[in-house]
């Protein structure tokens, strides 16, 4: 027997991730249709590192969560503010070089110029967000390699500021209604990073082990810590 396990929203594109034995199934829904116009079968020995196999089938990059219960066999939306909220991002080249051309000539928006000018926004970002948090804050990857997907985890700190750091080419810190996430895009691929704070930083070292090594599923995760969100939502009026 299937179960919901997801609904996921990108612009008039509604996916649902529906959790068998062994498989997931998405379905695309486009707006106001009862039915799915586009579906797919994913085999699978953990749900949670093949949710996002799914999300890069159908091609969902900005989407949000819609989060969900079931009452009476029903399928009951909750009321939440659904819109995603971008804290920094540097997936829009072209439009940065486009806003700059009446400061600077061509010559001068070189890949050097562009480095430069990324990590002096993400210092004006880090300044804002010089938080201290009420515990430790870990990281939760699920890391796109040339070799597949693996599960990771990164001990990040107690300010909230830190988590504005990546070597990949292109990042998106942003957050959903529930959480505080990062989408990095390098060579090999994309990753998806969710941040949630522990107790202490001794929880947050044993949460980490478990995650490289024991296999802790990201529901697990989500269940033992508490969200980052409220931290940052209260910087920026979210």
């Amino acid at each position: 027997m299937k179960k919901l396990k997801s609904i996921l929203v990108s612009g008039d594109r509604t996916l649902k991730v529906w959790e068998s034995k062994n498989k997931l199934r998405g379905e695309i829904y486009t707006k106001d249709s009862k039915k799915w116009e586009q579906a797919a079968d994913f085999y699978y020995k953990d749900g949670d590192m093949e949710e996002y196999r799914v999300l890069e089938y159908f091609g969902f990059k900005n989407y949000y969560k819609v989060p969900f219960e079931r009452k009476n066999g029903k399928i009951v939306l909750y009321p939440v503010n659904k819109q995603k909220r971008v804290i920094w991002s540097n997936n829009d080249y072209d439009e940065w070089a486009e806003a700059m051309a009446d400061e600077i000539t061509d010559e001068e928006i070189t890949p050097e110029y562009y480095d430069f000018c990324r990590e002096i926004d993400l210092d004006d970002e880090r300044a804002n967000l010089n938080v201290e948090v009420d515990g430790y804050i870990v990281a939760y990857a699920n890391l796109g390699l040339w070799n597949g997907r693996v599960r990771g985890a990164k001990l990040i700190g107690t300010n909230v500021s830190q988590i504005l750091s990546t070597k990949d080419d292109y990042a998106t810190w942003f957050c959903d209604p529930h959480n505080v996430k990062a989408e990095t895009i390098h060579h090999d691929g994309r990753s998806y990073i969710l941040y949630r704070v522990a107790k202490n930083k001794r929880q947050a070292e044993l949460l980490a082990n478990r995650i490289a090594y024991g296999g802790m599923s990201e529901e697990n995760f989500r269940r033992e810590t508490k969200s980052l969100r409220p931290y940052v939502a209260q910087v920026y009026g979210w």
